[in-house]
């Protein structure tokens, strides 16, 4: 008999509040369960629940039976030991699961060497980072990695402990379309392998790639189950069929109107990092009221080069000219990473409380943005851990707009979001363009979402 993976009346309460209710769900050997939702729905709380890493504050009932064992029954010192050997956990912040002292090809041999005792951890590992196009920067530490490099640094160190479950959150954002295949082909290589994949995600082209056993969560509420070829084909609940809708290509979008007035200059400039040329001799113009995106591969050099324009990095030539204002306060960045944004053990209110003090801003402004991206203002007293990452990019984002910048780095706002809560926030972004008449720099993996918004597109490869 086969290994097997089942999730049996699965509740998870916070206080008086239920998050995810009554959730059954088995996935079994060559038949990967993927659980396709929008952000805040629960999806990683069911994930957490099964690795055992939810704050001790969440309480957890029902049965999680792993080949015939309770393991919510087990002590949080027994679960631990499943941690490396049986159960494998790919996370949905990479930047939280890396040591930042230590470099890629380090951080990946040790799994090889503590957990295996091999001995030729470092080739291992290079083997292991050559699957993920990451050979090359073996040597780099991840501060010196872009949100896709450090997503791929974790796939290498997931695969290198060969558990025999996989748990996987949100596997392919902040990746272009070529490493999203690799990711997803990464995966039916596991499955094939007979290891239990339970991948959680609000990437459709994952849902249809990995086919078998769909599931639908909504609220924290399981609203379709089955096969994932029928549940395409043919889907029930209005919400599935809202989601299963929402791509980008069928969008409908007005392109902002463009004043002939211009916020950012960029006059010749290049950059070097790590002996790779990023780009060289750049030339571009930024006006009020328009959008432009930066397009690339992973690692090509679009955060960096958002960064200079923001003057938070200094370019190896050239310059940045800001003819309508000097003050850093009308230039802002939402970022890749939110998490990084916040202090980890403060409610998310407490963000909020310097930035309304200096700058005079009203709370009623926070809660009308917050019902605009369609927030909870009772979110407000969460810690940053204990949201998802959608919901805390539109925290972020927020917080950015309340200062009511002239010009927005946006740097992959998106790539954390489900489809729906992505249309929410580029609409919402357009809308604050339109209405503003600021600039927005957009950096996107997504060439489809480039065209149907941006004025023009910066293309580094």
């Amino acid at each position: 008999m086969g290994s097997k993976l089942e999730i049996i009346d699965l509740f998870i309460t916070l206080k008086d509040s239920i998050l995810v209710e009554n959730i059954n769900l088995s996935l079994c050997e060559k038949e990967p369960l993927v659980l396709l939702g929008e952000s805040g729905s629960g999806k990683s709380l069911i994930i957490d629940a099964v690795m055992g890493t939810l704050p001790k504050e969440f309480n957890v009932t029902g049965k999680i039976i792993l080949n015939g064992q309770d393991i919510l029954k087990l002590s949080s010192k027994n679960r631990k030991k499943l941690w490396g050997k049986e159960i494998a956990y790919l996370p949905q912040e990479p930047w939280r699961a890396l040591d930042p002292t230590m470099n890629v090809i380090n951080q990946v041999s040790e799994v090889h060497k503590y957990i295996h005792h091999e001995k030729d951890s470092k080739q291992k590992a290079l083997h292991d980072l050559k699957e993920v196009s990451l050979d090359n920067s073996k040597n780099a530490y991840p501060f010196e990695l872009s949100g896709g490099m450090s997503q791929r640094v974790t796939i290498a160190i997931t695969h290198a402990f060969n558990s025999n479950v996989l748990l996987v959150d949100e596997p392919t954002k902040g990746l272009d379309k070529h490493l999203c295949n690799s990711v997803i082909n990464r995966l039916n290589k596991e499955i094939e392998n007979k290891k239990l994949v339970f991948v959680i995600t609000h990437d459709i082209d994952i849902a249809k790639n990995l086919k078998d056993n769909l599931g639908i969560i909504q609220n924290g509420k399981l609203i379709e189950y089955n096969k994932s070829e029928l549940l395409f084909s043919n889907p029930k609940h209005p919400y599935t069929k809202k989601l299963l809708s929402s791509e980008t290509s069928k969008w409908e979008v007005e392109k902002s109107e463009v004043i002939d007035e211009v916020v950012i200059e960029a006059k010749n400039l290049s950059k070097t990092y790590n002996d790779k040329k990023l780009f060289s001799d750049l030339n571009f113009k930024l006006k009020r009221g328009e959008i432009t995106a930066i397009v690339g591969n992973s690692g090509s050099g679009k955060s960096t080069l958002g960064d200079i324009v923001l003057g938070l990095r200094e370019p190896d030539n050239g310059k940045i000219n800001k003819p309508l204002s000097s003050k850093n306060i009308h230039y802002q960045k939402i970022y890749q990473q939110p998490p990084s944004a916040f202090l980890p053990n403060q409610i998310l209110k407490n963000s909020f409380e310097d930035l309304i003090k200096v700058h005079n801003i009203n709370m009623n402004e926070v809660y009308k943005l917050l019902e605009k991206v369609n927030l909870k203002k009772e979110l407000l007293d969460r810690k940053p851990d204990e949201i998802s990452g959608g919901e805390l990019q539109r925290i972020a984002i927020i917080r950015v707009l309340l200062l009511k910048p002239i010009f927005i780095f946006a740097d992959e706002v998106t790539s954390r979001l489900d489809p729906i809560s992505q249309q929410e926030i580029i609409y919402l972004l357009l809308d604050i363009v339109k209405e503003d008449k600021l600039s927005l720099l957009l950096v996107t993996h997504d060439r489809v979402l480039a065209e149907k918004i941006s004025n023009k597109i910066l293309y580094i490869n």
